[in-house]
């Protein structure tokens, strides 16, 4: 089954629309505390902060350069995950279970644009 069969081109073009806006809005997120890598796409690093030259100073900053490297790290799974679902969208597998081939339900997809499988119970009442 291919997505053009599960739903409208309206429910797609949403979702494309709603994906863009969230890579958007992650890629000005991370724009705050890191540059962009030059070698890969949708990849960043944290740019260590300066607060000054004193010792509470330089404990805030590496307080703060760990807080933006474990944040970094998830909106760049996030990228990941909107870049896959782009693909999908593409290819024309979008919406997808990539567990059982089935349509996810389109609420499921309008809450978590990014979902690539079925609730588990949905999953497991499909193969009963």
């Amino acid at each position: 089954m291919k997505q053009t069969d599960a739903f409208s081109k309206e429910f797609l073009e949403k979702i494309k629309n709603e994906l863009e806006s969230r890579r958007a809005q992650i890629k000005e997120q991370l724009s705050n505390f890191a540059s962009v890598d030059p070698k890969q796409k949708d990849n960043y690093n944290s740019d260590y902060p300066d607060f000054g030259e004193k010792e509470d100073e330089n404990a805030a900053e590496v307080v703060a350069f760990e807080s933006n490297l474990s944040l970094e790290e998830t909106l760049e799974q996030s990228l990941e995950m909107i870049s896959y679902s782009m693909k999908k969208l593409d290819s024309g597998t979008y919406g997808l279970c990539e567990k059982c081939g089935q349509p996810i339900d389109q609420r499921r997809l309008e809450i978590m644009p990014t979902a690539t499988k079925c609730s588990p119970a949905q999953c497991k009442a499909k193969h009963d």
